[in-house]
């Protein structure tokens, strides 16, 4: 197993997601935890972003019925599709 360095007395603030994974897989997390009680701590979150598409109707009712039958939002249909779309072309094209 990996010798862990202690932690600061000061948690930096982390510029990624990665930033952050990085260090807490490399200090040891067991000084946070004082007379059995845990200390708040904060992360950071991934950056998304909000856009507008627009669509016919068609299309976002079709959306909105295979989101139903999926029991999620249409949004997260439509991002969940993207992306699957996105790593089949990542794919095609290696």
């Amino acid at each position: 197993m990996k010798k862990l360095k202690p932690l600061p007395k000061k948690i930096p603030r982390f510029k990624s997601y990665e930033e952050e994974a990085n260090f807490w897989d490399s200090h040891d997390t067991s000084e946070l935890i004082r007379n059995g009680r845990p200390v708040r701590m904060t992360f950071a979150k991934p950056v998304k972003h909000l856009i507008s598409i627009r669509m016919d109707a068609t299309l976002m009712s079709g959306l909105q019925t295979l989101a139903a039958k999926r029991h999620m939002p249409y949004q997260t249909l439509i991002r969940a599709l993207l992306a699957e779309k996105l790593r089949e072309l990542h794919k095609k094209a290696a």
